[in-house]
């Protein structure tokens, strides 16, 4: 954008009463701008437009539900307890996908709809790329490593026992629907 030069300009305190109650009138913004309509110049400028095609809004599940989804990935659910395993084993891309696919198509009470029902096109068509976009989060985050291409691995003491009951619970106590927020679950690690 380039600058303008301005010129400053004097004005006495009648004048100054006049053109603030001018600007009042007016509906200007400013002294500038109520000279400008009096001298009958245009001054709408353009507001910057947002470029398209950058940043696409998320239509689905929420982040952090898919967060919980994926850590829930290494451990093991035995009579509706959730244990870390010992000794967690590398997990491929498939596998955490096929995991989060089922962790959102289950509900603990049949009255309640599923991730699933709540966004079956975007489960669909989306599900997919969005949990690439957070297994890179939770890696950024310090949660999982990526040792190589499509293979994640998760440390025994990332998660506290405490920390992995909580995130079974949002499955459990948390009804799906879209009005929910949760920004963030969990510390980030690094």
């Amino acid at each position: 954008m380039v600058d303008k030069k301005r010129y400053p300009v004097q004005l006495d305190a009648e004048i100054k009463a006049a053109l603030d109650k001018y600007r009042k009138a007016s509906g200007s913004k400013s002294n500038k701008q109520a000279i400008a309509n009096l001298l009958g110049m245009d001054t709408t400028q353009t507001k910057a437009k947002k470029p398209k095609g950058i940043y696409k809004e998320h239509k689905g599940v929420p982040a952090s539900i898919v967060d919980a989804a994926i850590l829930l990935c290494w451990t093991l659910d035995k009579n509706g307890t959730t244990y870390p395993i010992r000794g967690f084993r590398d997990k491929s891309r498939s596998e955490i996908l096929q995991g989060v696919r089922e962790r959102l198509s289950i509900s603990f009470d049949p009255r309640n709809k599923t991730w699933k029902d709540l966004y079956p096109v975007w489960f669909e068509k989306s599900l997919g790329d969005y949990v690439d976009d957070r297994l890179k989060s939770l890696k950024r985050r310090g949660f999982i490593d990526n040792k190589s291409t499509g293979i994640w691995s998760m440390a025994m003491n990332v998660l506290s026992a405490d920390e992995t009951q909580m995130l079974l619970y949002i499955f459990v106590y948390y009804e799906p629907h879209k009005q929910l927020n949760i920004p963030q679950l969990l510390k980030d690690r690094k």
